[in-house]
């Protein structure tokens, strides 16, 4: 076995730069990217995958389905009773019965929620003409109530005179088989819950230390299912049993200031923070001009309700919209979905349309394009993660925590024709026409429009179409002590996307002299092959694929005085004899082209290190293995 000397260097690198590991950058390397309104995106609208991680979603409620279980009953005519109707058309609902006679009716639990704690229960009338309550409670004389007419009126809201709750609001919509969703939000925090019975639409009566309701009763009733306590303001239903829901997901950061570098993180690495690199990307514009806020006019509701900001979404703001599919009456269908509105393309171009979704009920959804005149769509099962057809586009999945996911098609459009964007929502046979329940559907947000051959990093819009600027990474060679001569680089990057994206450039800043290694496509993916390239005052010397190195994350160069040597993954090395080195390197460009500004890797950079002499072929091999 050969040793370690004999396999590596004995000459440390004059240059490395170590974007995994450091986090920051080599002070004698230059970094610019142009955050600056309006012609390019705000630092609020860049985003990247950080190491840090967000509440995305919680229910600090215990059995959330399940009311004779966890919950103190008072005034009801013995225990809720379940395998009702629910809301999603199963049977996971109760019913409360009130007692006869004067009292309380109520159901309670003791919490811990603090911040904007919220809470949410379906409900509708069974027999009589009864309300519903629901009061959130602090201490003594501290707490909010909201009551909510089962017939359809709009909510009221009670204050107990409260000096814990602040920015206190009350919702009601129609749900599905008859439910309405009634939720009361606080600033504040929470130690107990009711959701009580109340037999007047006027919020009167309540006792002053608890905010809860006494009346006569005569054996009416109500349905209640899938109650639930967030402490972030959001609606959406997450089930428990004997454990309350707490999950934490990686966090798309906006940058905090203009022209930050942006270190990312794989959200996929379930919580261990992997390192990417430093993300190198070029120019890009979202043309979706509502981003997020989908709940806007901007986007046409198709048989469908849009609910604003009810859900954290994968940036951890409370930015996510749920789409529900409206309640058809059987045996009547519709199509159910979301689209926004037309706009078209400069030129001919490829195009990618991307968002995040997690299914909320709804287990598969149509991502749709018409804009390049032409129809192009994937039906994607945001469930699983996984790609289930294509017509005409190339579909894409990928995980960012606690079932969101980032799907996208990808297109070329032949034309600059108007079109939209739409989310069709499908039943689990994949049907797009079907019979709705009122409550199932998709929590959205982070649509993007762009014209790439891959989705770029979020560009968030609010009104208008928004570009990102390009980045530009380098490092004058002057700076870190090679004035000519044989050398060799060592770099690892992952991705690599778009028209042939360089993993670097060394050159004069010209075309005539220069040392570059890009993937050889003008839509690359992660599995073109990358290429060699030299040119030595104008004239080509090298001009080559690089052997095995599709999937390649590490590749190694090495330029001697009449050879290139070249290396992918510890594999085999190949050499050009017949090539001279240029003396009129000064610039090394990471992740660009000569200029610095075009053909960016639109990709990671992990590492990078410049040796003053060629290594030898085993010193490549061992350097890339």
């Amino acid at each position: 076995m050969a040793s370690f000397s004999s396999t590596y260097p004995a000459q440390r690198p004059i240059f490395s730069l170590d974007a995994a590991n450091a986090g920051r950058l080599d002070p004698r390397c230059s970094f610019t990217r142009s955050d600056t309104p309006p012609t390019y995106a705000a630092p609020s609208a860049v985003h990247y995958m950080s190491n840090e991680k967000h509440l995305s979603s919680d229910n600090l409620l215990l059995q959330s389905s399940d009311f004779d279980t966890s919950w103190t009953a008072n005034g009801l005519n013995g225990t809720p009773t379940g395998g009702q109707a629910d809301p999603s058309g199963g049977t996971d609902g109760f019913t409360l019965v009130e007692s006869s006679g004067a009292g309380e009716r109520w159901l309670q639990q003791a919490v811990s929620g603090s911040g904007t704690p919220t809470l949410t229960v379906y409900a509708k009338q069974n027999s009589g003409t009864r309300y519903l309550y629901l009061t959130i409670w602090n201490s003594v004389s501290n707490f909010e109530v909201a009551l909510f007419d089962l017939a359809g009126g709009a909510a009221a809201l009670y204050s107990g005179g409260s000096s814990s709750f602040t920015s206190v609001t009350a919702t009601q919509t129609a749900s599905g088989n008859g439910f309405y969703k009634c939720t009361l939000k606080a600033t504040g925090t929470a130690n107990l819950v009711y959701v009580g019975v109340d037999d007047s639409s006027t919020i009167t009566g309540y006792n002053s230390a608890y905010g809860v309701k006494s009346y006569t009763g005569n054996g009416s009733s109500i349905d209640i299912a899938f109650a639930s306590l967030t402490s972030s303001g959001a609606t959406d239903y997450q089930p428990t049993t004997t454990q309350i829901h707490r999950k934490y997901a990686p966090t798309l950061k906006s940058v905090s200031y203009a022209g930050q570098p942006r270190f990312e993180y794989d959200p996929a690495s379930d919580g261990q923070s992997v390192a990417k690199g430093i993300l190198i990307e070029g120019s890009a514009t979202n043309l979706i001009q509502q981003s997020d806020s989908i709940d806007n006019a901007y986007w046409t509701k198709q048989n469908s309700t849009v609910t604003a900001a009810a859900a954290v979404g994968v940036t951890g703001e409370l930015n996510a919209c749920l789409i529900t599919e409206i309640e058809d009456v059987s045996p009547a269908t519709s199509v159910h979905s979301v689209y926004s509105s037309a706009f078209g393309l400069s030129s001919a171009t490829s195009c990618t349309v991307s968002l995040y979704c997690k299914a909320a009920g709804v287990n598969r959804v149509q991502l749709l394009s018409t804009v390049g005149g032409s129809v192009r769509n994937a039906i994607i099962n945001i469930a699983n993660g996984t790609v289930i057809s294509e017509s005409s586009a190339t579909g894409a999945v990928e995980s960012v925590g606690n079932g969101f996911y980032r799907i996208s098609i990808t297109y070329t459009a032949p034309a600059t024709t108007n079109g939209r964007v739409y989310l069709n929502l499908l039943n689990d046979s994949g049907t797009s026409d079907y019979a709705g329940n009122g409550y199932n559907g998709v929590i959205a947000t982070g649509f993007q429009f762009e014209q790439n051959s891959f989705p770029s990093s979020l560009i968030s819009t609010s009104g208008s179409a928004v570009t990102r600027a390009s980045e530009s990474l380098s490092v004058a060679t002057a700076d870190i002590g090679y004035t000519g001569g044989p050398f060799t680089i060592v770099s690892e990057t992952e991705g690599g996307k778009g028209s042939y994206p360089r993993a670097w450039t060394i050159s004069d800043s010209s075309l005539n002299n220069r040392l570059v290694v890009y993937r050889n496509s003008d839509t690359s993916t992660d599995n073109t092959d990358w290429y060699c390239y030299a040119v030595s005052d104008g004239s080509a010397q090298v001009s080559s694929t690089i052997t095995s190195s599709a999937s390649a994350g590490k590749l190694a160069v090495s330029y001697d005085t009449n050879d290139v040597s070249t290396c992918a993954s510890g594999g085999t090395v190949t050499t050009d004899n017949a090539a001279v080195i240029s003396g009129k390197l000064t610039t090394l460009h990471i992740g660009a082209q000569t200029n610095g500004v075009s053909n960016k890797l639109n990709g990671h950079v992990k590492r990078l290190s410049l040796y003053n002499e060629a290594l030898s072929d085993t010193n490549l091999q061992a350097l890339t293995s």
